[in-house]
């Protein structure tokens, strides 16, 4: 088996694959610990550092990055100051920014971070503030994504569609690409959208999602996510469903099968599960692209995500990683 999986793994390189999807800055400001104030109980601190990340479908483009692929993203950036960080990130790893869309009057989503502690002890987040679009993107501007990503997609690379925030994937352009693309290859990690996007290869929902579309179900026991995961598979019309449940692992659904469950990979005592999903949703997209089988898929991206939630923050992981894994 750890075989198989590396000899799939060996294929990620090269491998393009479209991101579209919202496109997020983090933020981290780094702060010492200082005092409690006197104009109010809060507590004080003192400015170290700011550092700087790519977020949201950023995120994934970073995963597919760092597993050896070339990851194509296609999405809104602001003509404000979080816009050219976000750019100028992209850009210093060689990413190709030409299918990116900078609309006047479009806030980049930044999340910022506030991290704090003592001098010589592990800093923790202490507050986070979003600052995010207030208002819809011009219809001109979603035009000139749409033709940017129908000329990517011509190339016949496979899909991912992060829509974090409602803003950039749009059910009316998807149908639109598969109806173009009927074979196209394509992956969705959707916040509060999935039904909207039918005909998708494979959707990757998470508990809180699955829970909300189904919202007569008790979810009492494990039977209720495999009814709820089997349901969601015929009403998608997807090839495949993975249902991530955290600590607990995963769910595969597949056409013509029974769910199989996966075991989260190492510990269950979780770091940070900030852009797990992320590495996830790439990892599952090469495998497919690779040619592996959605299981063998679902089983690399789930010590892909039992790794990364080892570390602190987004975290892109590394071939080399699930390669050591599988040794």
């Amino acid at each position: 088996m750890k075989a198989t999986l590396s000899s799939i793994v060996s294929r990620f390189r090269d491998r393009r694959v479209v991101v579209w999807g919202d496109l997020i800055l983090d933020q981290y400001v780094f702060t010492s610990a200082g005092r409690v104030s006197r104009e109010a109980p809060v507590l004080v601190t003192e400015f170290e550092k700011n550092e700087y990340r790519l977020g949201g479908a950023g995120n994934v483009v970073m995963n597919l990055l760092a597993l050896g692929a070339v990851p194509q993203p296609v999405g809104f950036v602001g003509k404000d100051p979080s816009g050219e960080i976000l750019v100028d990130l992209l850009r210093e790893r060689g990413i190709d920014t030409g299918s990116l869309v900078s609309v006047d009057g479009f806030q980049t989503p930044l999340k910022s971070r506030i991290l704090s502690g003592g001098e010589n002890t592990k800093k923790q987040q202490i507050l986070r503030i979003d600052t995010l679009p207030p208002g819809s993107v011009a219809e001109a501007a979603r035009r000139r994504l749409a033709e940017g990503l129908f000329s990517l997609l011509a190339a016949g690379d496979p899909l991912i569609l992060s829509d974090y925030l409602g803003q950039t994937v749009t059910p009316a352009v998807f149908h639109a690409v598969i109806k173009r693309f009927p074979r196209l290859l394509s992956a969705l990690d959707s916040r509060n959208h999935l039904l909207g996007f039918s005909g998708v290869t494979l959707a990757t929902p998470n508990e809180p999602e699955i829970k909300s579309l189904f919202p007569e179900k008790k979810f009492s026991g494990d039977g209720d996510f495999s009814l709820a995961g089997a349901e969601l598979l015929e009403k998608m019309d997807v090839h495949g469903v993975v249902l991530k449940r955290g600590h607990r692992g995963m769910l595969v659904f597949e056409r013509g099968t029974k769910p199989v469950p996966l075991e989260i990979y190492g510990t269950s005592q979780i770091v940070d599960v900030t852009g797990a999903g992320d590495t996830v949703l790439a990892v599952l997209t090469l495998g497919l692209a690779a040619g592996a089988s959605l299981l063998d898929s679902a089983r690399l991206a789930n010590i892909a995500g039992g790794i990364v939630v080892m570390h602190e923050g987004a975290y892109p992981i590394r071939s080399r990683e699930l390669e050591d894994a599988l040794r």
